[in-house]
């Protein structure tokens, strides 16, 4: 079959599934507030089972598995940008508008300085969007209302999330090729991208055992929603260990959840032994150091610390210094490659030694023009040109060392609560020289910069360009893909969202949130603050010494990468099935070798395909009958954080 068509078929199918993805991923929000996510996997899964038949009887017309996975980086890569950056800039291009008669704050403060370009501002034009109930055809007839915010929106985060995409190439060859990094996600796409093939790893007995038990648990457990009467045999949250803390300094550790979360700790098998021990091992410091910051005299609560006015032990600020060296040791390896990459761009030299490469000079280019048209898009809204370029760069560099993170480790999430670039420029500026305008314009727009990143882009954009280098396929077909991905991605995100508004009642939590962070830096002053910056010096340094030493004891067991995850909130979720994991991959690779590892990687993946389709199923019957509560493998949401 002509090598074009076979592009082009997962290309109109990942067209064709996109809008049902990003419909799933803003309906039933929980379902991607991890790595993995649930839509993307599940929706590939469908495919993938319904093309086993073809595979069989008509392989000539059956999809590959690179097309498979063409198929699945552009359903993760739209289910990404219609995640939780879109719940943090959606509901503020009508929320200002919308509540401004109710609203001192908003009617005064807010909207006299924002963009007509990116905010709808007439209160009138959204009282049917406010009061909801609306049936598809008159969101359809809305539709000229919101097409020029629609754009201008998706016009920022292409610039946006493109030149994360171009960073992700020239970085590629380095990671992918010289550090051998273990991208342990990936595993689970490339193992349904295989299904029914000859040597697929279905074919296990062990792995379909696992299936068959977590989907039989799931699904009693999703009946029991419907039908109290059925009993619920509990595999989410069993216990929290603060419950049996009552008293003072051992109870400010904060909420530590007992949970398993099978499809969370299957990831775990997936995970270099190392960084899963050192995750685990800098969670439980971090737990008591917030005893000792107690003891000390600083109250704790669940994040330790964090927020936008922190406090002792700065964890967020740890986090951030961690990310910084991550990234500064990232670069420095990576020195004879940029070499590389400078002769291609400046001396015209063979530019990618690896076939299917894109062109370094290209890609180079493409990056200066989207940093330059994010620039420009600043002075657009009134910021200046040199100010959001400073304020993105910090954001990338933070996006490059997760990015990398994620690559080494695998964790099942990446949740830095609250953690973005207003933490350093507060901490180390303080709030002189930020005037009302450039306080609103910022937060406004670069919200989806400082929340909580666990569907960020672009390590989902890496492992899909990862995933074409190990089907073979070409680095260009791959790029294209994800553009038209990030794209539609965004406008069907965007699209979805309002629809639900009109549908439903739209929610004004966001605006109210980023108002409060507004009214936080302009109400109350600041100078720098030197024990933020000592917390980031921290952070820094801890991340270096790890790295000193792990490149002189070989074996040493202690990973910077664990500790930069483990710093900030998220870990709290899953830490116990983790620690479960580690126990049982000890014992397995000490007792039984490469044999029992390889027999983890079939239980793993029967876990987490198992869990998927119990959630395909549950989700959909929840859209189906207007959002009823139904049972769910996630960490929080619908179900609260507890059951």
């Amino acid at each position: 079959m002509n090598s074009w068509f076979r592009v082009l078929r997962p290309l109109l199918l990942g067209i064709l599934l996109t809008p049902f993805c990003c419909f799933w991923s803003q309906d039933q929000g929980i379902d991607r507030i991890f790595s993995l996510m649930v839509p993307p996997v599940a929706l590939t899964m469908v495919v993938a089972v319904l093309n086993i038949p073809f595979r069989r009887v008509l392989p000539r017309i059956a999809l590959s598995g690179a097309e498979i996975i063409i198929l699945y980086a552009m359903l993760a890569v739209a289910c990404a940008m219609s995640g939780e950056w879109m719940d943090m800039f959606a509901p503020q291009i009508y929320g200002f508008g919308a509540y401004s008669e109710t609203n001192a704050q908003y009617r005064e403060r807010l909207l006299p300085v924002l963009s007509d370009l990116l905010f709808l501002k007439d209160p009138a034009a959204l009282k049917d969007f406010r009061d909801g109930g609306k049936s598809f055809a008159f969101f359809l007839s809305q539709l000229p209302l919101w097409w020029p915010k629609i754009g201008a929106w998706t016009a920022f985060i292409t610039l946006l999330s493109t030149a994360m995409l171009c960073i992700n190439a020239l970085l590629r060859e380095q990671w992918i090729y010289q550090e051998k990094l273990s991208f342990p996600i990936v595993q689970i796409p490339l193992a349904i991208a295989d299904a029914g093939g000859p040597n697929s790893v279905w074919k296990s007995r062990l792995l379909w055992t696992a299936f068959v038990l977590v989907f039989t648990i799931d699904m009693i457990n999703g009946f029991s929603i419907l039908y109290p009467q059925i009993p619920t045999l509990k595999i989410r949250f069993l216990d929290d260990l603060n419950r049996y803390f009552t008293s003072p300094p051992m109870n400010q550790t904060g909420w530590t959840p007992i949970g398993i979360f099978p499809y969370m700790s299957a990831l775990g098998f997936f995970m270099p032994t190392d960084l899963l021990f050192s995750l685990l091992f800098f969670f439980f410091v971090r737990k008591i150091t917030q005893i000792f910051a107690y003891i000390l005299g600083n109250e704790q609560g669940v994040f330790g610390g964090g927020g936008l006015f922190p406090s002792p032990p700065y964890f967020s600020e740890q986090s951030w210094g961690a990310f910084a060296a991550l990234f500064l040791s990232g670069m420095w390896l990576a020195r004879p490659h940029w070499k590389k990459i400078g002769d291609a761009i400046f001396l015209n030299r063979t530019d990618d030694l690896r076939p299917n490469g894109l062109s370094y000079r290209f890609v180079a280019l493409l990056l200066a023009f989207c940093l330059f048209g994010l620039g420009m898009f600043g002075l657009l809204i009134g910021l200046p040109f040199e100010w959001v370029l400073f304020y993105i760069g910090l954001y990338l560099i933070f996006s490059i060392a997760v990015t990398r993170l994620r690559a080494q480790l695998g964790a099942p999430t990446h949740e830095m609560a609250f953690m973005g670039p207003h933490q350093m420029v507060i901490d180390f500026n303080g709030t002189a020289g930020l005037n009302q305008a450039l306080v609103a314009r910022t937060m406004t727009t670069f919200h989806i910069m400082n929340r909580l990143h666990r569907t960020h882009p672009q390590p989902t954009l890496l492992e899909a360009q990862y995933l074409a280098d190990r089907v073979g396929m070409s680095q260009g077909v791959i790029f294209g893909a994800l553009i038209i991905a990030i794209i539609f991605g965004t406008v069907c995100g965007c699209l979805t969202h309002i629809y639900l508004g009109y549908r439903w009642t739209p929610n004004p939590w966001v605006a109210g949130e980023v108002s409060g962070i507004i009214s936080q830096i302009q109400g109350t002053p600041r100078a720098p603050n030197p024990f933020a910056m000592l917390a980031v010096a921290l952070g820094f340094g801890v991340v270096l010494l790890l790295d000193f030493i792990r490149f002189r004891v070989p074996g040493f067991w202690l990973h910077p990468a664990g500790y930069a995850l483990a710093m900030n909130f998220g870990v709290d979720y899953y830490w116990f099935g983790l620690l479960i994991v580690l126990i049982i991959k000890f014992f397995v690779q000490r007792y039984y070798g490469l044999k029992g590892t390889l027999k983890l990687r079939e239980l793993a993946i029967g876990l987490v395909t198992g869990e998927f389709t119990a959630e395909l199923i549950w989700a959909v019957y929840s859209m189906l009958n207007d959002r009823q509560l139904t049972y769910s493998i996630s960490i929080n949401g619908k179900m609260g954080w507890d059951q």
